[in-house]
């Protein structure tokens, strides 16, 4: 697509959204005084949702079924300290707590925003800041007022989106085909600065070293800081930072760029390599390097993604406890370690990596909405070449530690971007294409469908149970401090089967009714992997929206611990006392909104290329692709809700 017709395109969605937007901002209701008791508790409060409309005045009470709370709003200066030996509450302001608070029975403030954005700022989380057990993060709450702009500019933008969407049924179509390399651009060229960086090796090697370093940190302060994890550093570095950049960075707009410097499979390397620099002489299992260890090579029944994403689910299952307890993420760091060095003595090549790494079923289906690939310049070069020192290797590059061929390789699924192929091309003819975002369609085989859907699935049900305002959802994932074992059982049954079993057949349903409702001889197998490829640009979206908040919300925290990284009391950095404040809360729910939206017009996009290769009429197209549009789109308006209302 050009860049003038995107542009077009994304004017018609904003005028759709300031349709509605504006018009809501003429239903007026009188302003009312309201009392509203709110009663705190691990780990809530009860009601959690407030809703008012713009100018009522909101008379709160407070009262506690256990510990200490309090009632943080930041966007009205709120901190309210509720004790349960006392029938008054202290109100601290959060842009100077240092300021004397003072002491009331009843908290009293207007529900509406200075300046412009009494129009725009709708939805506020009201959050705990008084410590009450490992699963504190998650105690919050959430104010709406009325009129909700965001949610009714976001309804209207996906009503333009579903409009250009059904109106490009009635224009011509555009071949779009990834092995053509169509909008592709060279990085690299023939001897640029970037390219002797990626071959000289030590840029990698000095990133792998620090990153490792960042581990090392991490367990340390994990297994050794505090117990509070919202104050631990080691799970601040991991579950904040880490996890933002490697969600909403690193992932959408450079692939697996992870991989090129992840410390796990550092170690189990050098025993394999014996070296960081120089591949070493001779052959192993066919490649042109010496390797160290048994390179026994792994059992070809199991080379798919099913292991992997069995990890995976587990990891996922306990999340919570790992977030909550630094112990446990330290202990899970040191296993992640552990596991792929270990391998590298018995088997070829990175096989943690490539058969069980639990971070690459991400990484692999997401990677390919990346605008960096790594490809060839030519393929009839690569068709010409017998040595295929790309994927064995020779005295200038190592063995492909993922198996690649680049002339064989079409997408950014399998790569890990370790650029051993960069510095073992004799032809030069390997490089990185920047290309358009979301490039890539559909899915390969059941096996990635699976994995595609488990991620998907996973974004929605972490998204409800860490920023939900429902504590009972909670409940069933609270093992450390309140030991709900039988709810934990409940919430595994679920989780697993909504993954594996639900949400599959809830696919297979609109891949059936695509072909019946089309009429064209196909198989609801191609139906199914087109649809799963195309929920992978929403999907990353959701993720993304996902994460924003975890880091906003924490920054404050991971500035305290830098000073105090184990919290014994330190203060390198002269901030291990500063007040908390989030990072532009009255702007998250925008853009997690924006996010959802931008992956609902890149997943309708993306499930209509799916079929360009396919000669179907216009109605033919469109009969195919609307059950699947229906699912796509119904599940991008729920979570528009859940962001912003």
């Amino acid at each position: 697509m050009s860049s003038r017709k995107l542009k077009y395109n994304i004017l018609i969605i904003a005028v759709f959204g300031l349709v509605p937007a504006i018009t809501c901002q003429f239903i007026n209701y009188k302003p009312v005084s309201r009392d509203i008791h709110i009663s705190n508790f691990r780990y809530g409060k009860d009601p959690s949702v407030i809703r008012c409309h713009r100018g009522d005045t909101l008379n709160l009470t407070f009262s506690t079924e256990d510990t200490g709370h309090s009632f943080f709003l930041e966007e009205f200066d709120i901190d309210a300290k509720i004790s349960p030996s006392r029938d008054f509450v202290e109100v601290f302001k959060t842009s100077d707590p240092t300021r004397e608070p003072y002491r009331t029975q009843r908290l009293t403030f207007i529900a509406k925003h200075s300046g412009i954005r009494n129009f725009f700022v709708s939805k506020s989380i009201y959050r705990c800041h008084v410590w009450c057990g490992p699963m504190h993060a998650f105690e919050s709450g959430k104010l709406i007022i009325m009129p909700n702009t965001l949610l009714m500019f976001s309804l209207g933008c996906v009503a333009g989106i579903l409009f250009l969407w059904i109106i490009s049924f009635f224009r011509g179509r555009v071949n779009y085909d990834d092995d053509n390399k169509n909008g592709y651009k060279d990085l690299l060229g023939n001897d640029s600065v970037i390219r002797k960086i990626l071959v000289s090796r030590w840029a990698q090697i000095i990133l792998t070293i620090i990153a490792m370093m960042m581990i090392y940190i991490v367990i340390l302060t994990s297994l050794f800081g505090t117990k509070m994890s919202g104050r631990n550093l080691g799970v601040l570095l991991m579950w904040a930072v880490w996890l933002f950049l490697l969600v909403a960075v690193l992932t959408p707009w450079f692939g697996r760029l992870w991989c090129t410097i992840c410390p796990l499979p550092f170690f189990g390397d050098l025993i394999q390599r014996r070296s960081f620099f120089n591949p070493s002489p001779g052959k192993t299992n066919g490649n042109n390097n010496r390797f160290y260890g048994l390179s026994i090579k792994w059992p070809a029944i199991l080379r798919n993604n099913w292991i992997k994403l069995f990890f995976f689910l587990i990891l996922a299952t306990f999340s919570t406890t790992m977030v909550a307890d630094p112990k446990v993420s330290g202990l899970v760091v040191i296993l992640l370690i552990l596991v792929p060095t270990i391998m590298a003595v018995f088997w070829e090549l990175r096989a943690f990596c490539r058969y069980v790494c639990p971070v690459s079923v991400f990484l692999g289906p997401f990677s390919r909405m990346s605008p960096v690939a790594l490809r060839n310049k030519s393929q009839d070069v690569c068709d010409k070449c017998n040595a295929r020192y790309c994927e064995k290797g020779n005295n200038k590059g190592w063995a492909c530690p993922y198996g690649l061929n680049v002339g064989e390789l079409k997408e950014n699924t399998d790569c890990g971007l370790c650029f051993e192929c960069l510095r073992s091309c004799t032809y030069n003819n390997i490089t990185l294409f920047r290309r358009p975002l979301a490039s890539e369609n559909g899915a390969r085989d059941y096996c990635d469908a699976w994995g595609i859907i488990v991620v998907f699935t996973l974004a929605i049900v972490y998204s409800i149970l860490y920023q939900g305002h429902w504590p009972v959802v909670r409940d069933f994932v609270n093992i450390l401090d309140k030991k709900n074992w039988d709810l934990f059982g409940i919430y595994i049954v679920i989780l697993w089967t909504l993954s594996l079993a639900i949400m599959p057949g809830v696919l297979f349903l609109m891949s059936f009714l695509s072909v019946r409702f089309s009429g064209i001889e196909t198989s609801i197998k191609k139906v199914f992997l087109n649809l799963t490829g195309s929920l992978m640009p929403v999907g990353l979206m959701l993720w993304i929206a996902f994460v924003i908040p975890m880091l906003f919300a924490n920054v404050t925290f991971i500035i305290q611990s830098v000073s105090d990284p184990f919290g014994w009391g330190w203060d390198f950095f002269g901030t291990a006392n500063i007040p908390w404040h989030q990072l532009v809360p009255g702007l998250i729910p925008w853009m997690q909104s924006g996010l959802v939206i931008t992956g609902l017009y890149l997943s309708l996009r993306n499930l209509r290329r799916s079929w360009n290769e396919e000669k179907l009429t216009s109605r033919q197209l469109f009969f195919i692709t609307v059950p699947s549009a229906v699912f796509i789109t119904a599940t991008s308006v729920l979570m528009i809700f859940f962001f912003t209302n």
